[in-house]
C-alpha cells in the first residue's frame, strides 16, 4: 500500500504508545506505536484532555498545524516521514489550523464537560433526558441528555466515560458493537474505556461468605 499523504499528531502517538504499554485487556494484539519523548508535546491538546487524569488548563486545543521546520520533528519521525514528500508532523494550535480531527458541535460540548470533571470530579452531574441541555453555574454543572440522544461516536464515549466514574455505571456499553468508527481519535478512546471497564470490574468487592440456617 503506498501512503500518500502520512501525517503525525505526537499527542496522540505518545498517549497511544503510553495505552499499549500500560493496558491490562488487550496490549499483545495491538502493535506498540514508536515512541516519542514528551518534549516533543505541546501542552494543552485535546488528546491530552482525553488521556490525562487531570488537566490543568482552562481550555484545549484541537486545530492542528504543521510544523515545516523538520530539523524540529524528532530523529526517528524524520528518518519515517521523509520517505514520503507531502509528510506532515502536526501540532496543537489555540487560534489557528485544521479540525483534523473532525470535532462536531456534540463534540465540543461532551469535552468541554469532561475539562470541567478533570477540574473537579464533583461538579458534573447527569439528569437522564431526551434531546441534550447543558446547564452550567458557578459551582457546578449539569448535563440533561442520555446516552441514545448523543449523535457522535466521541460524545457517546465521554459520556460512557463519566458514567463510569462519576456513577460507576457501564450497562450503556455494549462491546459487541464498537462505537469508534475507527476514526483514530475514537478508537484510542474506546480502548481507554475498555480498560477503564476492565479495572472496575476487577475492582468490584466480591463476597465469598455463605451464610448457613
Amino acid at each position: 500500500m503506498i501512503v500518500s499523504n502520512p501525517s503525525l499528531v505526537p499527542e496522540l502517538q505518545y498517549y497511544m504508545n503510553q495505552y499499549v504499554i500500560h493496558s491490562v485487556v488487550n496490549k499483545h494484539q495491538i502493535p506498540f506505536p514508536s515512541y516519542i519523548d514528551p518534549i516533543f508535546l505541546k501542552q494543552g491538546s485535546v488528546v491530552e484532555l482525553l488521556s490525562e487524569n487531570t488537566f490543568p488548563y482552562t481550555s484545549y486545543k484541537y486545530l492542528y498545524k504543521s510544523e515545516t521546520n523538520k530539523l524540529l520533528w524528532p530523529d526517528l519521525v524524520r528518518q519515517r516521514l521523509m520517505v514520503y514528500a507531502a509528510s506532515k508532523f502536526l501540532y496543537p494550535d489555540s487560534t489557528s489550523g485544521d479540525n483534523i480531527f473532525q470535532l462536531q458541535l456534540q463534540d465540543f460540548a461532551m469535552l468541554d464537560v469532561l475539562m470541567t470533571y478533570r477540574h473537579d470530579s464533583t461538579s458534573v452531574s447527569f439528569i437522564d433526558s431526551t434531546g441534550f441541555n447543558i446547564v452550567t453555574d458557578a459551582t457546578s454543572t449539569v448535563v440533561f441528555t442520555n446516552f441514545s440522544s448523543l449523535q457522535t461516536p466521541l460524545s457517546k464515549l465521554i459520556y460512557l466515560y463519566l458514567e463510569l466514574k462519576i456513577y460507576r455505571r457501564y450497562d450503556n456499553y455494549n462491546n459487541l458493537n464498537i462505537i469508534s468508527p475507527c476514526t483514530l481519535l475514537e478508537t484510542y478512546f474506546e480502548l481507554r474505556l475498555v480498560d477503564e471497564y476492565f479495572l472496575f470490574m476487577s475492582d468490584r468487592e466480591v463476597s465469598f461468605e455463605i451464610e448457613c440456617p
